[in-house]
């Protein structure tokens, strides 16, 4: 049964709603990239049971007494999954895959000199399109 908590609700009532959405286990999740990380990765794309879904931290080590970090697993649309492709390809274009895990191919940075021709273009995309709060959660998980 899929239940109809946003991202946003998710993260103002974690504890409310922890026992509505199904918990997973991250050893059964196949990591494609991350778009953020601080001591650890805080959002990005992932596969689980064959279909791709974003993540993203809803509380870390510090905000909960478990000393966890908490991660939202947030369904898509088609057209949502397709942009976050796309932007992931421009990301390795310009500046690397160094965030991904989807690939074979060998580590790579690029120069510091094409960096920008990703982040300018990133700056152009609608901030509207960068939030999933309105999208549901379908499964959370957490990390040690």
């Amino acid at each position: 049964m899929e239940t109809k908590i946003t991202l946003e609700e998710f993260k103002k009532s974690f504890d409310s709603y922890k026992y509505s959405v199904p918990q997973i286990s991250k050893d059964n999740i196949r990591f494609l990239w991350f778009d953020d990380y601080y001591d650890g990765m805080l959002i990005g794309m992932l596969e689980y049971e064959g279909e791709k879904f974003r993540f993203e931290i809803i509380s870390d080590f510090v905000d909960n007494p478990l000393k966890t970090r908490i991660f939202a697993v947030i369904i898509m649309t088609p057209k949502q999954i397709e942009e976050e492709i796309f932007w992931n390809q421009l990301f390795q274009k310009y500046v690397g895959n160094h965030n991904n895990f989807d690939n074979d191919e060998e580590l790579r940075i690029n120069p510091q000199s094409t960096h920008h021709l990703f982040y300018d273009e990133r700056i152009k995309r609608k901030r509207d399109h960068m939030t999933y709060e309105k999208n549901m959660v379908r499964y959370w998980y957490f990390e040690a």
